[in-house]
């Protein structure tokens, strides 16, 4: 850029200038028509570097926004699991409630369910996403440990109590809403996630 202005200003100077005589014109309009060759080859540099440096930035802000609207591969990872694990979860509430399976291995089952979901609250979503997505997520994540540790403590009292199990239901359907949020922000396609295998 500065050689390209420098250029212009020694054109101008050189214009400006009157020749002593023929020799002097003709060197005069020598030195002319090279610092216009320059000036041409300066000027595509310039554009170039230009187009180069706008190019880069373009793509570092799309990189960005991509990355600030699409789910890390961990957090992919967690919110697949968690869809699957509040799935089985929901189940297995199901079975206590209506005793259609054995005690012990209906409460094993909730129990190990139930410590896998409260281990959510170990996860936080990564600085990449953006800042409604961080929050979206978070509070996924909250959601999940809280009805996990809660669940982990009545792990023995669910089986045939109907009234404790249908209020883990309920607690089930808000976990689900939070789920849905990040699920619509991330465009997540849930009739995909439904044929998947895990």
């Amino acid at each position: 850029m500065f050689l390209f202005i420098q250029t212009s200003r020694e054109i101008k100077k050189i214009a400006g200038r009157r020749a002593k005589n023929a020799k002097h014109k003709r060197q005069l309009a020598r030195k002319r028509k090279q610092l216009k060759s320059e000036k041409r080859n300066q000027k595509r540099l310039v554009i170039t570097f230009l187009a180069t440096v706008f190019l880069f930035g373009a793509g570092s802000m799309l990189g960005l926004y991509y990355q600030s609207i699409a789910l890390t591969k961990e957090d992919e990872s967690s919110v697949v699991k968690g869809y699957f694990l509040l799935n089985d979860f929901e189940q297995q509430l199901e079975s206590a409630k209506t005793e259609s399976d054995n005690k012990e291995k209906i409460n094993g089952n909730i129990r190990y369910l139930a410590s896998a979901i409260s281990s959510y609250g170990a996860k936080k979503a990564s600085t990449i996403n953006s800042e409604k997505g961080q929050l979206t997520l978070n509070r996924y994540y909250k959601a999940m440990q809280d009805i996990g540790t809660n669940a982990m403590r009545v792990t023995e009292e669910l089986y045939g109590n109907e009234v404790l199990v249908e209020d883990y239901q309920k607690d089930i359907q808000r976990v689900r809403n939070y789920q849905k949020q990040v699920f619509e922000l991330y465009k997540v396609d849930e009739a995909e996630l439904k044929n998947a295998k895990r």
